[in-house]
C-alpha cells in the first residue's frame, strides 16, 4: 500500500507543478499583453481591443486557479492549524482532526458549487465581447472546481500521510 500511496503523492506533485507552470505562463502573457496594450495606446493612440476582457476573464483565472493546490501546500496561505500551535498536546491532536474535517468540508463545497457554476455557464453558453466578437468564457469556469478539487486532494493526502507513516514504523 505504501508504494501506491507514494505514486499518488508523486502524481499529485506533478499536477501541482503543471498548475504552477500554467499559472506562470498566464502571468507572463498577462504582463506582455498589458505592456503591448500600453505601448499601442501611448505610441499609436490605438489600444489593442479586448485586452481588458482577455486579462480579466481568461488570464487572471488561468494565473490563479491552477496554482491553488501548490500555494496551499507550500504554506503561503494561512491555515487554521496555526491557531492552535501553542495549545496543549491533547487539544492539538483533537483540533488538528477537526481542522482537517473543516478544510475538507469547505473546499469540497467550493468544488461542488464551482462545478455547478461551470455547468450553468455551459448551459447558458456564457460569452463575452472581445474585440467586437462574442468569445465563449464558460470553459474557463472549470478552472474553479479543478483548483479547489486539487486542494481537497492535497488536504486528504496530508491527513493520510501521517497515518501511513505511523503504520509503516510500527
Amino acid at each position: 500500500m505504501n508504494g501506491t500511496f507514494d505514486k499518488i503523492i508523486y502524481i499529485n506533485e506533478k499536477l501541482k507543478l503543471i498548475g504552477v507552470f500554467i499559472g506562470g505562463l498566464a502571468a507572463v502573457f498577462m504582463m506582455l499583453i498589458i505592456v503591448a496594450d500600453v505601448f499601442m495606446r501611448n505610441i499609436f493612440t490605438s489600444p489593442i481591443s479586448g485586452t481588458y476582457e482577455i486579462v480579466q476573464y481568461f488570464l487572471m483565472p488561468l494565473a490563479i486557479f491552477p496554482a491553488l493546490a501548490y500555494t496551499y501546500s507550500s504554506g503561503v496561505l494561512p491555515r487554521l492549524g496555526e491557531l492552535v500551535e501553542k495549545a496543549p498536546n491533547g487539544f492539538k491532536k483533537v483540533s488538528t482532526w477537526i481542522i482537517i474535517i473543516i478544510e475538507i468540508t469547505i473546499f469540497t463545497l467550493l468544488t461542488i458549487y464551482g462545478w455547478k457554476f461551470a455547468m450553468a455557464g455551459v448551459g447558458d453558453q456564457m460569452a463575452i465581447a472581445v474585440g467586437g466578437k462574442l468569445t465563449p468564457v464558460y470553459p474557463v469556469y472549470f478552472l474553479i472546481p479543478i483548483g479547489f478539487g486539487l486542494i481537497v486532494i492535497e488536504v486528504l493526502l496530508s491527513a493520510i500521510k501521517p497515518l501511513i507513516k505511523n503504520k509503516s514504523t510500527t
